[in-house]
């Protein structure tokens, strides 16, 4: 039997508690540094009153992504503290408003130097850690949300397994079909369409792109492109998953790694085109965390859909 120290993930649980505990010692001293006086556990809250002004508990847990329970207890806290103040809504005399204080209004300089400083440190440690931790934990997070760690030890390694695999000349006709497939089902295919899919090295690959192909028992069942669009922005393209293998995820697990791959490649903005008929594919997008907007022109006559995702 290894020893603990070399259990690894197993142990991960533990490690990240002891994280937890460095780092939470770490803030305290930190906010001792810039005088700004608030215990270290209010900060996101405090944060969002001082960005967005007056708000609803309601509407700081959603932000924060904290439980009504947790903001409530921390505005009792602030309050005690004389932080905080509180009044009714004059649009619905319902809902209680929760706003900073004028003696915390002065602490939001000093916070806002504490959170410069502590934004260049940790630049400088993700360069000497060779990991950008913050990225590492969001997209860790976000599969763990959708498949969580108690139900991957249950799965058995097998054939049937999906696995997303970066796109080689062997998958070109597979990338091809899958597109053909879901286009002609409602539209003709376009001058862009035949672009990308019989050449998708010149156009996307070797174009600062990226193509990501889903393999089930070992077929191609599934793709996604990233068309560079300009220095910050990378277009999502080309999704298709074969009617054969839908309902398993597939689509899911191909944006999330897309995503990531994005983030890879240094994109700000990730930026797609639709069509509203595409009832599934939209959803799909917003799950992922892409907004509705309204772009500039598209090249494809079915496009009346834009969405953009900013990393």
């Amino acid at each position: 039997m290894k020893s603990y120290n070399e259990l690894g993930h197993v142990a991960l649980g533990t490690a990240l508690r002891n994280l937890a505990a460095q780092v939470s010692q770490d803030a305290e001293n930190i906010y001792q540094q810039f005088n700004f006086d608030i215990e270290p556990k209010w900060f996101p809250v405090f944060y969002v009153l001082a960005s967005k002004g007056a708000n609803s508990v309601v509407n700081i847990a959603k932000e924060i992504k904290h439980s009504h329970v947790s903001v409530s207890k921390i505005i009792k806290e602030m309050k005690k503290a004389d932080l905080i103040e509180s009044f009714k809504s004059s649009d619905d005399s319902r809902i209680t408003l929760i706003s900073l204080n004028e003696r915390a209004k002065h602490m939001i300089p000093a916070m806002e130097k504490q959170c410069a400083a502590v934004d260049l440190a940790m630049q400088r440690l993700n360069q000497e850690a060779g990991i950008d931790l913050w990225q590492a934990l969001n997209v860790t997070q976000q599969h763990l949300k959708y498949h969580p760690l108690s139900s991957r030890v249950d799965e058995q390694p097998s054939e049937n397994a999906i696995r997303i695999v970066d796109y080689e000349p062997k998958y070109q006709a597979a990338f091809k079909q899958m597109n053909v497939e879901w286009i002609s089902q409602y539209w003709e295919l376009e001058t862009p369409d035949y672009q990308a899919l019989d050449n998708p090295e010149q156009y996307i690959t070797e174009q600062s792109g990226h193509i990501l192909i889903a393999l089930y028992n070992g077929e191609a069942v599934g793709c996604c492109a990233l068309i560079k669009y300009d220095r910050n922005t990378w277009e999502l393209a080309k999704m298709a998953v074969s009617p054969s293998a839908r309902g398993k995820g597939i689509g899911l697990v191909l944006g999330q790694k897309i995503i990531e791959k994005a983030r890879q490649l240094g994109a700000k903005r990730l930026y797609l085109e639709s069509n509203d008929i595409l009832v599934h594919a939209v959803d799909l997008y917003v799950k992922l965390g892409f907004k509705h907007i309204d772009g500039p022109a598209s090249p494809y006559e079915r496009c009346n859909v834009q969405m953009e995702l900013y990393l």
